[in-house]
């Protein structure tokens, strides 16, 4: 799909807060509360590809305006699918149509640009090979995207229930041994367990389904 191009919602700052895939539906009657997690979440993501581009430092704060201003007009028509690609792939192609774009008028206005707009335009539509220097920082961003989505869920979590959740996942520690320091069952150890995990699921869909 070819998402609109402008919103003068979506030009808010480029927050530093963001959205998660699964809220699709509820972003389709975009909340604020909605709006700003989602620009929480994915802003590393596609800042990482506007410079992979070679979008220039002192117009990636400009293209990521354009950015959120096509995500927010469009996000309500996408559709996961196996037909239709992930999330954040279409989040990526709307960076890349972003940044051609700024090329391009780039161009038009006789502009020398970093990277060069004739490569980036000529390469647009062109099959992605990534670097091992790509990889690794676009891999950097997502597990930037990853510790804010864990942000979002354990601010809105109990913090007995994060507790527990932490101890048993990262720390390893035996369920008996939660449940005796919590003076809870050991079932309400996997209850905690399995209702965080559900909502880092739901917050990361394209990373953990």
């Amino acid at each position: 799909m070819q998402p609109d191009e402008h919103s003068n919602v979506a030009s808010q700052p480029h927050s530093r807060w963001a959205t998660r895939s699964s809220m699709l539906v509820d972003l389709k009657g975009i909340s604020q509360e909605r709006w700003t997690e989602f620009l929480f979440l994915y802003e590393p993501l596609l800042l990482c590809w506007m410079r992979k581009k070679g979008v220039p430092d002192r117009e990636v704060d400009e293209v990521l305006q354009e950015c959120w201003s096509s995500i927010y007009k469009g996000i309500g028509n996408f559709e996961r699918g196996s037909d239709k690609g992930t999330f954040r792939g279409w989040l990526r192609t709307i960076v890349e149509r972003r940044a051609v774009d700024y090329f391009r008028k780039q161009k038009r206005k006789h502009v020398e640009v970093s990277g060069g707009a004739e490569e980036i335009l000529n390469s647009a539509t062109a099959p992605v090979q990534k670097s091992p220097d790509a990889i690794e920082d676009e891999e950097a961003a997502l597990n930037e995207v990853r510790a804010r989505a864990m942000e979002l869920v354990k601010s809105k979590t109990k913090q007995q229930t994060w507790d527990m959740f932490w101890m048993s996942i990262v720390e390893n520690v035996p369920t008996a041994d939660i449940a005796a320091e919590f003076g809870v069952s050991s079932a309400a150890v996997r209850v905690a367990r399995q209702r965080v995990t559900k909502r880092l699921k739901e917050a990361m869909r394209d990373d953990w389904a």
